[in-house]
């Protein structure tokens, strides 16, 4: 039969093992739980890449254009002139609720309604509009849609999101500017023109 001393000591090596099992339980934790905050800060870098505010646009160097960003469609449901409808989800808009006849495509001088530009996006169209340029750059932006005018509206807009000047927009997609870029206006077009869902000559 085993003596006080040999209990005492067995006892002692048993709280010994627990408090050992119980700093490698919390060890494991800590370590567990830096991993799982490194990925959802990462995560959260990634999709702020992905899909920045508009506001990020007046970082960027005169001219440049900040990364397209992509937007779930919002339907193609036709409303009548002055009908009220949800907000769309992005500005100027995307996709979503639209007046039953698309806007000619042209070079327009004056804002033309979102409600109604909606439905040439939905037909594969790229709108382009502007906002407090110099005369000069409006030459551009209207001799590139003059040299390829299939499916392209060109007009003004006041209303674009804050440090932005030039916004193209295709069905759910859009990329906001500062300035008159004629290279990314290009891949633009080339990237996102006739992939709207209903595809209209």
């Amino acid at each position: 039969m085993p003596t006080r001393r040999e209990k005492n000591k067995q006892q002692e090596a048993r709280r010994a093992n627990e408090r050992r099992r119980k700093n490698v339980f919390i060890g494991t934790g800590v370590v567990v739980g830096v991993l799982l905050a490194a990925a959802v800060g990462l995560a959260i870098a990634n999709s702020a890449f992905a899909s920045p505010p508009p506001t990020a646009v007046a970082a960027l160097t005169q001219g440049q254009c900040a990364p397209v960003q992509d937007f779930p469609s919002q339907g193609g449901t036709h409303i009548s002139p002055g009908d009220a409808h949800p907000a769309y989800n992005s500005n100027p808009p995307t996709s979503g609720w639209h007046w039953a006849n698309p806007q000619d495509w042209g070079i327009y001088t004056t804002p033309q309604v979102q409600d109604q530009l909606v439905h040439n996006l939905e037909h594969g169209g790229i709108v382009i509009q502007y906002r407090d340029l110099p005369a000069a750059d409006v030459q551009r932006l209207s001799t590139l849609v003059q040299h390829d005018r299939i499916h392209m509206i060109l007009a003004p807009y006041p209303d674009l999101p804050a440090g932005s000047a030039v916004a193209l927009t295709a069905w759910t997609h859009l990329q906001l500017c500062n300035g008159v870029n004629e290279a990314s206006i290009t891949r633009f077009v080339t990237t996102f023109r006739n992939k709207g869902p209903e595809l209209v000559p």
